[in-house]
């Protein structure tokens, strides 16, 4: 007989706008489902190309996602695509030999989930092209839950002029707001923190 652990996933709430992708070995399917609407919306001619690099950009982001251990991922518009973008992406992670403990680095905040530390690095290279997407800032959370950890990284990437700053900090408040109200569910499905 075998026994199978699953693991109870952390519920994110996502505002309009925002789609979350769970991150499988193979991420292009999802990718083709997630944009098919968007090849109902004009001439063939001209969008299918859009989603034809809008999948490409999406597969990329999920592999990547992948490739850290994440298990799932929520986003808001994709890079280079839009001038500004947001994706959040969630592992979870065993502690490296003896007991976890909350890193020392970063603000510790209380959240819904319980206690986090929370670190915001802006990331822009001051010599960034004003037309190349980059980096913007990032945003990290480290909880602990049932002996390991769960961390959440939170990325802002888009084109690095002054114009884009406010929207920047505004995805950061939004990013903050949502990773501060992420909660566990419990045996029966209630969500607890």
């Amino acid at each position: 007989m075998t026994t199978t652990l699953t693991r109870r996933l952390p519920t994110l709430i996502l505002p309009p706008g925002w789609v979350h992708l769970p991150v499988l070995d193979d991420n292009a399917p999802t990718a083709a489902r997630t944009l098919a609407p968007l090849a109902a919306r004009g001439p063939r001619d001209i969008v299918t190309p859009y989603v034809r690099e809008a999948e490409r950009s999406l597969v990329v982001t999920l592999d990547e996602a992948r490739d850290a251990g994440s298990f799932a991922v929520a986003l808001l518009g994709l890079p280079a695509l839009v001038p500004v973008s947001t994706a959040i992406a969630l592992r979870f992670l065993d502690p490296a030999g003896g007991t976890a403990a909350l890193p020392e680095t970063g603000e510790s905040v209380q959240t819904d989930a319980g206690a986090a530390r929370r670190r915001i690095v802006d990331a822009a290279p001051v010599d960034a092209d004003a037309d190349a997407v980059v980096l913007l800032r990032t945003i990290d959370y480290t909880w602990l839950h049932d002996g390991r950890y769960l961390l959440a990284f939170a990325s802002i990437s888009g084109l690095p002029g002054p114009d884009y700053r406010p929207i920047t900090d505004a995805m950061t408040l939004l990013v903050t707001t949502m990773l501060d109200a992420l909660t566990w569910p419990t045996a029966d499905g209630e969500v607890s923190s």
